[in-house]
């Protein structure tokens, strides 16, 4: 919904809110559903943050870490071999 004003610029509109402000139980009801899904979708962001760390320092703990341990210990061998 929207009002019509006319001007020296041309016509405008002011956007107005669908729903009306409510009070009272209602308006508290309201604000508290939406603290709650405020929360659930950042604690949802939170978990897939956290997740996606996990996932990284196990990956670098239990997969890049013996790798790179491998490769240098395999460089080592073939350097004291040609000596």
């Amino acid at each position: 919904m929207g009002v019509r004003l006319a001007g020296g610029i041309g016509p405008l509109r002011v956007s107005m809110p669908v729903l009306p402000a409510v009070g009272g139980f209602l308006g508290l009801g309201v604000a508290v559903l939406k603290g709650l899904i405020w929360l659930v979708w950042w604690e949802l962001v939170l978990c897939y943050w956290m997740l996606l760390g996990c996932y990284w320092l196990l990956r670098v703990i239990y997969w890049e870490a013996p790798r790179a341990g491998w490769r240098w210990w395999q460089r080592r061998q073939t350097a004291q071999g040609r000596s």
